[in-house]
C-alpha cells in the first residue's frame, strides 16, 4: 500500500464491525409526550412553552419538532389519544347505574394528570377547545340513552332530550374530576352506587317532565349494546 493510499483510508470509530445505535422514533415520541404531560400539568397550558417541553424531556427542540411539527400537533396527539380510550369506554357494554363513572375514574387514576387537563382545563384555550367540545358530545352522548325519544317523536322533542343530556353533562364532568383526585369522600363503590342512584332518578325525572313514554333500560335499546352511566 503506497502512503497515498494510506492516506485515503479511513480511520476507524469505535469498534468495528459494530452497528451504530439505532434510535427508536416510536419510544422519542412517546418520550415526549409523557413530558409534555408533566409540564402541562405543571405549568397550565398556556403557559407551558415547546422550550419547556425540551428541557424537561432533555432533548434539542429542533429534535421534538420533527416529531411534532407545533405545538398543536403535540397537543393533537396528547388528546386523541385520551379521547379514544374514553370511545373505548363508551363502546363496551352498560353493567348497570354507576358503571360507566367507574370505568371513567379508573381511567383517570390510571393517566390522572392527561385526563384531568382535558376535562378541567382544554376547554380555556383555544387549540384544545375542539379535544373538550369533542369530549363533552361524547359524554352528553352516553347519558343519551336514558332519556331517548321514540322514534315517531317530533323534531322538537328529539331536540329536548338531546338538551337534556348536555344540561347533564357537566355535573358528569365534576363528578369524574372528584372521584379522580379522591376528593369527595366516597369509596369506589359507594361513588359507584350514589352517581347511579342520581342517574336513575334524573332518567325518571326527565322522562317525566318531557312526556316520554315508559321504556326499557339503555342496555336494550340499541344493538350493539352501548355504554352509558
Amino acid at each position: 500500500m503506497t502512503v497515498a493510499n494510506q492516506a485515503r483510508t479511513p480511520t476507524p470509530r469505535g469498534r468495528p464491525g459494530q452497528p451504530k445505535p439505532r434510535v427508536d422514533r416510536d419510544a422519542r415520541a412517546q418520550a415526549v409526550l409523557d413530558a409534555a404531560v408533566r409540564v402541562f400539568a405543571e405549568k397550565g397550558l398556556h403557559n407551558t412553552t415547546m422550550q419547556d417541553i425540551a428541557d424537561r424531556v432533555c432533548m434539542a427542540k429542533i429534535l421534538i419538532y420533527r416529531l411534532y411539527p407545533s405545538r398543536q400537533a403535540l397537543i393533537d396527539a396528547l388528546f386523541s389519544d385520551i379521547l379514544g380510550e374514553i370511545e373505548t369506554i363508551a363502546a363496551q357494554p352498560w353493567r348497570g347505574y354507576g358503571s360507566g363513572m367507574a370505568t371513567l375514574i379508573g381511567l383517570g387514576r390510571a393517566r390522572p394528570a392527561l385526563l384531568l387537563l382535558l376535562l378541567r382545563e382544554a376547554r380555556g384555550h383555544p387549540e384544545t377547545l375542539p379535544w373538550a367540545t369533542a369530549c363533552d358530545t361524547l359524554l352528553a352522548g352516553l347519558a343519551e340513552p336514558f332519556v331517548a325519544p321514540p322514534a315517531e317523536a317530533s323534531d322538537e322533542l328529539k331536540a329536548a332530550c338531546a338538551q337534556a343530556a348536555r344540561t347533564f353533562m357537566p355535573f358528569i364532568v365534576e363528578a369524574c374530576i372528584a372521584g379522580i383526585e379522591d376528593r369527595d369522600g366516597m369509596t369506589d363503590v359507594a361513588r359507584a352506587q350514589w352517581f347511579g342512584a342520581i342517574v336513575l332518578a334524573w332518567r325518571t325525572a326527565t322522562r317525566t317532565a318531557l312526556g316520554l313514554p315508559d321504556a326499557p333500560e339503555p342496555y336494550s335499546l340499541l344493538n350493539p349494546l352501548p355504554h352509558a352511566f
